[in-house]
């Protein structure tokens, strides 16, 4: 049982209230699995807005600190956990300071200052405003993509070399050196876009992020002339697929980039650098 109780059913009155010159409340547990300080808020209703837990700093001190002194412990400093549509934690600054503050004190840490993962490959990080960034930015992906209107063409697939059709809507490119020639569908093999442009912007119509800068993997068809490492790639007759660029003359305007790869027959993925002239 618990050494100390303290019930009250007045909403506007505290169950407990400290007031000291030093802390108000201290407490330490030597449990290895239960908290020093446990705060349920037990309103189940949806519309409840009380906090568990509620800090508040009206000097020039922290509302509220966690610390996880352990070098050698996994835990967490402060850890935030929610189950329905609200925020895991919250953070707010009503004056110049900052919202969330977040800070890798060992100078030898490899640790990030601040991690956010989605387990389900959805947005991790989503920023309303400008951001800043005075360090280098690195992308795991190989390309930068730019999401376009496509056709409902069902061909159209990771690697598909696109042109702009009549009507500005991308579609698979059909002829030989064609001068709309304008990208290849990212994702293809172990590809994946670093960046992509303009998603979820084209409401419900068919969209595909289009790789214009990087690495790619590129449908290819060595039937017009054995591709090898450095040939300037075009469109060929082969619909969605780049060939060898043997005519220059034709080819000025309608080159795709460059082949990374050789492909000596046949058709097949190719990884090219994406370098339209």
């Amino acid at each position: 049982m618990p050494s100390f109780t303290s019930t009250n059913n007045n909403p506007a009155d505290s169950a407990i209230l400290a007031s000291s010159a030093g802390e108000g409340l201290h407490a330490e547990s030597t449990s290895t699995a239960v908290a020093a300080v446990a705060a349920f808020q037990l309103d189940q209703a949806p519309a409840s807005t009380g906090p568990a837990v509620f800090g508040e700093a009206r000097g020039g001190g922290t509302a509220l600190v966690g610390l996880q002194v352990n070098a050698q412990s996994g835990g967490s400093g402060v850890y935030g956990e929610c189950k329905g549509s609200g925020s895991g934690v919250h953070g707010e600054a009503k004056g110049n300071g900052n919202g969330v503050f977040a800070k890798v004190n060992n100078p030898n840490g490899s640790g990030a200052a601040l991690y956010a993962e989605h387990s389900g490959d959805k947005t991790a990080g989503f920023f309303k405003g400008n951001v800043v960034v005075t360090g280098d930015v690195s992308f795991p992906g190989m390309d930068c993509a730019e999401e376009f209107v496509v056709s409902s063409d069902p061909a159209i697939g990771p690697g598909t070399l696109m042109s702009i059709g009549d009507d500005g809507v991308l579609e698979p490119s059909a002829s030989a050196y064609d001068n709309r020639v304008v990208g290849v569908v990212a994702g293809a093999g172990d590809f994946r876009p670093g960046i992509v442009m303009g998603k979820g912007q084209h409401g419900e119509r068919p969209a595909r992020p289009i790789a214009l800068v990087g690495r790619a993997y590129c449908k290819a068809d060595a039937r017009y002339g054995a591709i090898r490492v450095g040939d300037l790639l075009t469109s060929s007759p082969h619909p969605g697929h780049a060939m060898k660029a043997s005519d220059q003359g034709r080819a000025f305007g309608a080159v795709i980039g460059k082949a990374m790869a050789p492909l000596d027959e046949g058709a097949g993925l190719v990884p090219i650098l994406i370098a339209l002239q």
